[in-house]
């Protein structure tokens, strides 16, 4: 196995990483998931105002009783489209993800989702993935799909905290995958590597003629 030979600039200050916080370079939100962050307020908050009023003028005017099927069915109708507004971007990655180097750990932020902190102990492995080129051959890409699928059989749970696709690290924290998109990748495997000497990782290059792939010890 290749040791961690990355070079460059990564952190500015990196005495400040090690005493306190530092933000990591993240990837840029992707167009269609900031959309979709938009759209889904914007369409399903003005709706559940007026089912909400639709349905209290019902109550108040006695078109509907409180304790009727009718008015648990006008409940359900109004409020799902709150559930919606909530529920989608607490699920799935439609704003945009920070992340910072903390002195316990890895944080994580994301709008409506709580601050999760990975401690560098506790980050057994890493697996990058980068897509090098627009369009990845077809062996590249199911690679990457049957590697996940394996993980999910053998019990693992993802959390997506990812801005993009074009660059994915995987940090293995028991039996949870917590997906990140740094900018740098490369670099950070390595400041991860000089905060816990027993972390290992796997880089992926995913290309249009294939994968490239670099065990990291």
């Amino acid at each position: 196995m290749e040791p961690f030979l990355f070079a460059g600039p990564y952190f500015w200050r990196i005495g400040l990483a090690e005493a306190g916080s530092e933000e990591i370079p993240a990837m840029q939100l992707m167009l269609r998931r900031r959309l979709l962050g938009y759209l889904v307020p914007a369409f399903n908050m003005p709706l559940f105002g007026w089912n909400l009023y639709q349905m209290m003028i019902r109550v108040q005017t006695g078109v509907i009783n409180i304790n009727s099927t009718a008015f648990l069915e006008e409940f359900l109708v109004t409020f799902s489209a709150l559930f919606l507004s909530v529920i989608i971007p607490r699920f799935f990655p439609v704003y945009r993800s920070t992340y910072r180097l903390e002195s316990e750990g890895v944080s994580i932020t994301r709008f409506l989702r709580r601050r999760k902190v990975l401690p560098y102990g506790e980050i057994d492995r890493a697996e990058v993935y980068i897509r090098l080129d627009e369009k990845i051959s077809d062996d590249a890409k199911k690679f990457a799909m049957d590697a996940a699928t394996g993980y999910r059989k053998s019990g693992f749970k993802f959390k997506d905290y990812t801005n993009a696709e074009d660059k994915i690290m995987n940090l293995f924290v028991g039996l949870e995958i917590y997906m990140i998109s740094p900018e740098k990748p490369k670099a950070l495997l390595k400041e991860f590597k000089r905060r816990n000497r027993r972390f290992s990782a796997k880089l992926v290059e995913l290309t249009s003629r294939g994968k490239r792939i670099q065990e990291l010890g």
